[in-house]
């Protein structure tokens, strides 16, 4: 008789279901591909800066550094807050989301995906698996999202963004925007999937507006509505430079370049289009 599967790997697939994003692999062997995140990060500072000029060449079509590092940074947020807060939200759990338990798996000179080398997670009291041998548990919510805030950003995002620097002369500012940016989108997805949108809004305030957090202020979250439909919608304090990558690309619908008229016009536009 196959067992239970463990409790991260089962909630994880059950938000996997609302969007893949929120889906986060349990690493494989070394041998099978899956290479700790920390040998990228803090060990290899030339692997480092080649993969980061030969993505922003590939994606975005700029071997600018600012430019690069900033695709490279999104790449990396989109598989990593996606599952991060969306077990916070939806399930009150927070994966162990430190740089030293996170690893990629390589595909020749590719990542082609990002996981958890062990399923640890933090998780409130009432929460059916703290029997687990893997969860760390927590006395109540504001400990949970301390915990989601130190494993997050101080010991993973904050390691990632220092090595972009030093190894491939990233802007630490315009990677710190594309934090905020990354997670204003997971907020404006939670707001359209959950069954407690009013949470999410409060979840949402509360994380860009803490003055410890690394998205301190780095974006505005604001309940929008039009003709009968709401979303969940950021303002930018900061840009991610994806507008410099083609001339073609234009901006983004929250792009602080863009008057408050004109993001009003583009999030119109984003939420008409919104399933």
């Amino acid at each position: 008789m196959d067992s239970a599967p463990h409790p991260l790997e089962d909630s994880l697939q059950y938000s996997g279901r609302v969007n893949s994003l929120f889906e986060f692999p349990i690493a494989g062997r070394p041998e099978d591909g899956w290479v700790p995140a920390t040998a990228l990060f803090l060990d290899d500072d030339q692997a480092l800066q080649s993969l980061v000029i030969a993505y922003g060449t590939y994606v975005w079509g700029s071997n600018h550094p600012h430019v690069a590092g900033s695709a490279f940074m999104i790449a990396y947020l989109t598989r990593l807050v996606w599952p991060v807060i969306g077990q916070y939200i939806m399930h009150r759990r927070v994966p162990m989301a430190s740089l030293d338990n996170i690893a990629f798996h390589w595909q020749g000179q590719r990542i082609n995906a990002t996981g958890l080398v062990c399923p640890t997670f933090a998780a409130l009291p009432n929460d059916p698996a703290t029997g687990s041998p893997d969860v760390f548990v927590v006395p109540d919510e504001d400990a949970l999202y301390h915990r989601l805030r130190e494993w997050l950003f101080e010991a993973n995002l904050r390691l990632v963004i220092t090595a972009l620097r030093r190894a491939a002369r990233a802007s630490i500012r315009v990677s710190e925007n594309a934090v905020g940016a990354s997670c204003s989108q997971v907020f404006r997805e939670l707001y359209q999937k959950c069954d407690d949108p009013e949470r999410v809004v409060r979840e949402g305030h509360r994380f860009f507006s803490d003055p410890h957090s690394m998205v301190y202020r780095q974006v505005t979250m604001e309940v929008f509505e039009d003709k009968g439909k709401r979303g969940f919608f950021s303002r930018r304090a900061g840009c991610c430079l994806w507008w410099k990558a083609q001339p073609t690309n234009g901006y983004c619908s929250n792009c602080i370049l863009l008057s408050r008229e004109e993001q009003d016009a583009a999030i119109r536009i984003v939420l008409a289009n919104d399933g």
